[in-house]
């Protein structure tokens, strides 16, 4: 086995199992909440039909999402490896991406254009969408809410940006709060205080093995005072208000683990029942024993999910994340179901 087979291999049929049950709770979710939707008898809801617009540092594995899936449109954040540019899709970026972290080699993220923004949500209009919310990585860590401002300047539909303030799963919770709100008949001021609640309401911990790889990105200019006293420790980070922040300094990796697992547990009693992913890049065993170990903290299925490379990029080869939401914590509080207009049905109930 070569070096990028070894740094690329999952935890296969566990990992998969996972993504399995994490997805089918999540259909649940969608069909028990539109079930109690119809629970109002003799009304039809007339909504503008709302898209989710979201960039691929969501982490959003859609296959395994079904139906949901549908309301969801994800956007990718190209990967520059040297001179090569990829769009974050793809077998060849899967294997190049490990294998030139782990070499030292030039990788660097860019932000959508535009242009490419405008064309999805055109795309979304022609399908009929009348409003989109597009949900985006922290303004801190990104251009990309801004590169949604401007394509929505482009184009003829109405499009709500959302600055999540978040990345990774994190965010991935506030779209997939968004989409079932959306799916319900909410409206897009629904939609997007959907997602804005969760995303307040998540945080996120991490652990990288060094701090190379967010220094060449600039991602962690806040502690570049503190970059020389760093070096020997495997530092704690957490994204605070949008941008990554050191919160303690252990001086081993298992140390750090130890202490990411501890922290996670205290914001999930926080957040109780919460709702808690796992990320990885290289490390699928290691990111596979943390998820069953916060099993029984999580009120829900604990995926386990790869960085996306447009994150693996700037966090580097071993880097071990946390996400936490509240289970259920932003659909409900804005009663998509309720209706802004109402007629006589026809036919039976909206489900």
């Amino acid at each position: 086995m070569d070096d990028a087979q070894r740094i690329g291999q999952r935890s296969e049929p566990r990992t998969e199992q996972r993504l399995e049950s994490w997805g089918a709770a999540w259909q649940r979710r969608l069909r028990g909440s539109r079930r109690a939707a119809g629970l109002r008898a003799g009304l039809r809801r007339r909504r503008p039909r709302v898209a989710v617009v979201t960039d691929s540092s969501a982490a959003l594995p859609l296959p395994a999402l079904g139906s949901l899936a549908e309301a969801i449109t994800v956007v990718p954040i190209p990967v520059m490896i040297g001179e090569q540019i990829h769009s974050e899709s793809g077998e060849e970026l899967a294997r190049e991406l490990p294998l030139a972290l782990a070499q030292g080699s030039r990788v660097v993220t860019s932000r959508p254009s535009p242009g490419r923004l405008a064309e999805a949500y055109a795309e979304l209009a022609r399908r009929g969408v009348d409003h989109i919310v597009s949900v985006h990585l922290s303004a801190e860590l990104s251009g990309t809410v801004e590169a949604a401002r401007l394509a929505a300047e482009q184009v003829d539909v109405a499009v709500e940006v959302v600055d999540s303030r978040q990345t990774g799963m994190t965010m991935g919770h506030a779209v997939l709060e968004a989409a079932v709100c959306a799916l319900l008949g909410g409206t897009a001021a629904e939609t997007a205080a959907a997602a804005r609640k969760t995303a307040e309401a998540s945080t996120a911990l991490f652990v990288v093995p060094n701090l190379e790889q967010l220094r060449r990105g600039g991602r962690i200019t806040a502690l570049s005072g503190l970059l020389g006293t760093l070096l020997s420790v495997r530092p704690l980070l957490a994204l605070r208000e949008g941008a990554i922040q050191l919160e303690e300094r252990p001086r081993s990796l298992e140390k750090a683990v130890e202490r990411l697992t501890a922290r996670a547990v205290e914001e999930a009693a926080v957040r109780a029942p919460a709702r808690i992913a796992v990320h990885g890049f290289g490390n699928a065993e290691q990111a596979l024993a943390l998820a069953e170990t916060l099993d029984e903290h999580s009120a829900a299925p604990v995926p386990v999910v790869d960085v996306p490379p447009s994150l693996a990029a700037h966090l580097g080869l071993g880097v071990l994340g946390i996400c936490l939401s509240p289970l259920d914590g932003s659909a409900g509080s804005t009663d998509p179901a309720a209706p802004a207009r109402e007629t006589p049905a026809q036919g039976g109930s909206a489900g």
